[in-house]
């Protein structure tokens, strides 16, 4: 069951999105939900090489530029990050503007500052669910992993620059 829990990453997660260690990350997704045009959810996926904390406030994400979620961002100023991983589960509700309609890093991400509204924590309840927990999160594989890595990096400092 979610509950509450304020209107500011907690530790954990801005440690977590901070883009300092990266490696544990690395075949990790971050779940992104907008809404569309028509009222739909719209899900998108982002890596972990794509999202920063810029403090306990901003989470700073790069998304495609002409993608339905940036254009959704830019339309509606609402997004939800979603963070699921082993006995972790944070849905981050943000007000979304966009900082550069084009990255330097990487010309056809779009960069935006996403301002955090509302931080739920999502945990099992010991009463009805004794035992239970969330073994793991959405991964993915690319092999090119090394020079994915070697980008993030740069796109990750361009973000929290911006």
């Amino acid at each position: 069951m979610s509950r509450a829990i304020g209107s500011e990453l907690p530790r954990d997660l801005v440690e977590r999105l901070s883009g300092r260690n990266l490696e544990p990350l690395a075949t990790k997704v971050v779940q992104v939900v907008t809404m569309d045009a028509a009222g739909w959810p719209h899900p998108a996926l982002l890596s972990y090489f794509e999202v920063v904390a810029a403090d306990a406030r901003h989470i700073r994400c790069a998304t495609y530029a002409n993608s339905t979620t940036s254009a959704n961002m830019r339309r509606s100023g609402k997004v939800t990050f979603v963070i699921i991983d082993h006995r972790l589960a944070y849905y981050v509700k943000a007000h979304a503007v966009e900082i550069a309609p084009a990255m330097q890093t990487m010309e056809w991400n779009a960069a935006f500052d996403c301002r955090v509204e509302q931080v739920l924590s999502d945990e099992t309840s010991e009463e009805y669910e004794a035992g239970a927990y969330i073994a793991g999160g959405v991964t993915y594989y690319n092999p090119q992993r090394e020079a994915e890595m070697a980008r993030a990096r740069a796109l990750l400092a361009e973000l929290l620059t911006s």
